[in-house]
């Protein structure tokens, strides 16, 4: 039931930076740009539903699991906010079992590794999931 809420959630992210990507480009740059959302947000449904589907395998069904991952991503978005360097608009933060997903768009490749960076440093973060792509 969870790992289908995530995955539910998470598809809903894509789906809304695709159509964000929509409001705001040409024709052609819109359609490679909602390609490239669609992409990123398939790559991190498949990352989490692999993740998820071990962990609830394994009887991680924790409460204080749970909670542990919502204080994760809390921390990992309010340090990307309060990073210089980075736009984080445009960036969206999971977490389950210790393991941060990230997927959205960036200005740049320097801005993708700053990213990483800042969130596995976060306390309590055992890998990140890179889906980041670089915006038009």
């Amino acid at each position: 039931m969870k790992k289908t809420m995530l995955l539910s959630s998470l598809t809903a992210i894509g789906l809304s930076f695709a159509l964000t990507a929509c409001s705001s480009s040409s024709d052609g740059a819109l359609k490679k740009q909602a390609s490239e959302t669609w992409d990123s947000a398939a790559k991190t449904v498949e990352m989490a539903g692999k993740d998820t589907g071990s962990a609830i395998s394994s009887g991680a069904k924790n409460t204080g699991d749970y909670i542990d991952d919502s204080a994760i991503t809390a921390d990992v978005k309010g340090k990307l906010l309060g990073t210089k360097g980075i736009s984080s608009n445009n960036v969206s933060v999971k977490t389950v079992n210790g393991v941060v997903y990230l997927s959205g768009f960036v200005q740049s490749a320097d801005q993708i590794d700053k990213i990483t960076q800042v969130a596995s440093r976060v306390n309590g973060v055992k890998s990140v999931q890179n889906g980041l792509v670089l915006a038009n």
